[in-house]
C-alpha cells in the first residue's frame, strides 16, 4: 500500500479523516479498519463492516478511495 498507493493514503487521511499533511503511511490493517501515520500523528480509518480476509480488506480500501475521490470533486 505504502509503495504503490501513496495517493490513496493521502485521500483517506485528508478527505475521509480530515487530517492535514503529506506523506501518510499505512502502519496496520485488521478486520475493522486500517491505521495511518504521519510523523507522530496517528489516525484510524474504519471499514463500513468487518472484513473476513485480505481480499475483503482490499475491496473495502478500493471502495473507500472511490468515496474519497467523490469528496475531492
Amino acid at each position: 500500500m505504502n509503495e504503490d498507493h501513496g495517493d490513496a493514503l493521502q485521500l483517506y487521511a485528508q478527505k475521509l479523516l480530515g487530517r492535514q499533511g503529506e506523506g501518510w503511511t499505512m502502519t496496520g490493517v485488521d478486520a475493522e479498519g486500517a491505521d495511518l501515520r504521519h510523523g507522530g500523528e496517528v489516525a484510524r480509518l474504519d471499514f463500513s463492516a468487518p472484513v473476513q480476509d485480505a481480499q475483503g480488506a482490499r475491496a473495502e480500501l478500493v471502495r473507500l478511495v472511490a468515496e474519497a475521490r467523490q469528496k475531492q470533486a
